[in-house]
């Protein structure tokens, strides 16, 4: 087994993504890849096996394809990261869209259970002995053409009237991992996935739940009273969720006293209405717009006053927009909104596959480079920018060097991180 090192001395020779190797060499030391070569599907073997192709899709994710055609462009130069994962070269686009149109019920089941094995070897969230904030939420794919399977009608912000699909996850915003999710047709209600949901944080964090450490939070959509009482009846879990309906709130409201509110910041105030039997408590929040009209929402929290006191609800519940900006980034950095096949199973695996690749990442930012310059970089720029930043490769008998010329600050700031003091040994099978 050689080697590989990298440092920042010159060496011309062949080229490489040095973002792109030392993770699939992170994915390695930790045997990331490992359940997926028992990955099962109806295709016969050519030049590539479906583990080569599955890796290459994960691989595209990791260097920022925005769809299945970047693949031949991004990847083809890539050659030591192809043979780093037992190929010569990466497979091409067209044998990529034959593994995707190949998957079904059975091949979305298969990396569903892969996804929870690695979540449960590797999750940092399973290690923390603090609270685990549990975000939900369903965020919309619209698919382009009347071809896709399954696509309906629903709720797609700014684009009325179109077809596509719903994506229903549990992230955890503190570590960047999806702990599950879901992919259903555009007419499928966020809540109608609310129990799937429950059920994987509910199996995933079940020592947790135990010793009631776990915390969900959820927008109105999920804040029918029936939504409600069903988060009441898990035992351990708590919740901060808010009410699905605007009006009441506003008929609340009508009967508060102005006085009677409490001030959470320049244009909010809070009013924690009598508690009802159960420990559910019910939090007024009275919202001042930019053209000085009132609205009103609910918080529903079974949070005791003595651990969130009626401000700090309103600012942790706004703290769920870090699954917000999970989907942002899924939709724009790993390209999900580009839809890879007009196969429904085909565009359930291929989330799957990003999502999986997304923990990774998260996983060796936490591991590789907390502490170094790029602990507060985001993934944006770590895949849009450090990706394309290019290492020269060395191969001997014995070692493979990748050494980085520190023409850029990022260059130098990769370089310094990977770096343990002077190189990382990084293993290569030839």
């Amino acid at each position: 087994m050689n080697r590989i090192t990298i440092s920042q001395s010159s060496c011309k020779v062949e080229t490489t993504s040095t973002w792109l190797v030392s993770l699939i060499q992170f994915a390695k030391d930790i045997n990331f890849f490992k359940p997926f070569q028992a990955f099962k599907l109806n295709m016969k073997k050519k030049n590539y096996s479906v583990f080569q192709k599955l890796t290459t899709i994960m691989a595209s994710v990791m260097m920022g394809c925005e769809s299945t055609k970047d693949i031949n462009p991004v990847l083809s130069s890539e050659v030591l990261a192809a043979n780093m994962l037992g190929m010569e070269h990466f497979p091409d686009q067209s044998q990529i869209n034959v593994v995707l149109n190949r998957m079904d019920q059975d091949s979305v089941n298969q990396l569903q259970e892969i996804h929870c094995q690695l979540f449960m070897e590797h999750s940092n969230s399973l290690s923390s002995i603090e609270d685990i904030v549990v975000d939900i939420d369903q965020s919309g794919l619209v698919a382009s053409a009347k071809t896709y399977e399954l696509a309906e009608k629903g709720y797609f912000p700014h684009k009325r009237g179109k077809t596509g699909y719903q994506v229903s996850a549990a992230f955890v915003g503190e570590y960047s991992e999806i702990l599950d999710f879901y992919l259903d047709p555009g007419n499928v209600h966020c809540q109608d996935r609310l129990d799937s949901l429950v059920s994987s944080i509910r199996h995933k964090l079940s020592e947790q739940l135990g010793e009631g450490r776990v915390i969900l939070r959820a927008d109105s959509g999920y804040g029918a009273f029936k939504n409600i009482q069903k988060l009441m009846a898990v035992r351990g879990l708590k919740f901060i969720v808010k009410g699905y309906s605007s009006r009441k709130a506003a008929s609340i409201a009508a009967e508060v006293p102005f006085d009677s509110y409490e001030q959470a910041d320049d244009a909010a105030w809070v009013y924690e209405l009598p508690s009802s039997e159960g420990g559910l408590r019910t939090i007024l929040v009275q919202i001042l717009g930019s053209k000085g009209e009132l609205t009103y929402t609910l918080l529903h929290t079974n949070i005791s006053k003595s651990k969130l006191s009626v401000v700090e609800a309103f600012y942790f519940y706004n703290g769920r927009q870090t699954i917000e900006a999970f989907f942002k980034t899924a939709k724009n950095v790993y390209g999900i909104k580009s839809l890879r096949t007009s196969s429904f199973y085909g565009i359930y695996g291929f989330l799957w596959l990003a999502f999986m690749t997304h923990n990774l990442i998260s996983w060796f930012r936490l591991m590789k480079l907390q502490g170094t310059k790029l602990t507060d970089i985001g993934v944006k720029t770590l895949i849009q920018k450090c990706s394309r930043i290019k290492g020269f490769v060395e191969r001997t008998a014995s070692s493979i060097s990748v050494r980085i010329e520190p023409l850029s600050k990022l260059a130098k700031w990769l370089a310094d991180a990977l770096s343990e003091p002077e190189c990382v040994q990084l293993s290569f099978l030839t």
